[in-house]
């Protein structure tokens, strides 16, 4: 009996929307070599352990799509759920490449970086009200009703901010975040609505925005995903 065991599985998402990506149009490779996850019905794409090959612990995964960039990441099984070995991962749009949700602000950051967007909080601001105790989720003040699921936030002001994607609602009426905070926040900061657009090998990127976005995308700033750190401006 050949037994084969899960690696880990992907769910991509549209970072412009937050929409789950079931487009299927996508090529897969694992540490240099050409995949074939098993795409499932709901968008998870799973990552199978062969029978003989041991499980592993890195994987290095690169991602080609026809309407989304080129997207590269380490996959550590150390830090996914042993119960459910999930990635989230989100796609930068390929610009011009046939979305009709958006307009497109252009923008330069090293070949490779994200440029991102940070939006004036207009007439309804937001601030922090603080982190759960395990950082792993927030609350805030402001127009709380707004949805914004999946969407990118700075909280904080600019380089001293923190980059985080609201990944879902929580019981208390605040968002689970990404990731925990790396560096002490206070309440009363201001979070800002992030946009973000992957720059390409000559340095220019161009960003997806909602048309009521651009008047108030008045802060573009570089931003080394991996690393998750900002960097220096052109």
């Amino acid at each position: 009996m050949i037994h084969i065991s899960m690696r880990f599985a992907l769910l991509l998402k549209d970072d412009f929307s937050g929409a789950t990506v079931t487009d299927g149009a996508h090529r897969f490779f694992l540490d240099g070599a050409p995949a074939a996850p098993v795409r499932k019905p709901d968008g998870f794409y799973v990552f199978l352990t062969p029978h003989g090959q041991k499980p592993g612990t890195s994987w290095r995964v690169r991602i080609e799509s026809a309407r989304y960039q080129t997207k590269e990441l380490t996959v550590d099984a150390q830090s996914l759920a042993p119960n459910m070995p999930l990635r989230v991962v989100q796609l930068y749009r390929k610009p011009h490449s046939g979305f009709l949700d958006c307009r497109w602000l252009e923008a330069e950051a090293p070949p490779g970086a994200l440029a991102v967007a940070l939006l004036d909080g207009g007439d309804a601001p937001l601030s922090l009200r603080g982190f759960a105790d395990d950082g792993r989720s927030l609350t805030l003040y402001g127009y709380t009703a707004a949805n914004l699921l999946w969407q990118r936030v700075c909280v904080g002001e600019g380089r001293a901010g923190e980059l985080f994607t609201l990944t879902e609602r929580t019981p208390n009426g605040g968002y689970a975040v990404d990731h925990p905070p790396r560096i002490a926040h206070s309440e009363g900061e201001p979070i800002r609505l992030a946009a973000c657009g992957l720059a390409n090998a000559q340095g220019r990127a161009e960003i997806p925005m909602r048309p009521e976005w651009l008047e108030r995308a008045n802060t573009v700033l570089q931003y080394d995903e991996e690393a998750m750190r900002w960097l220096e401006t052109l």
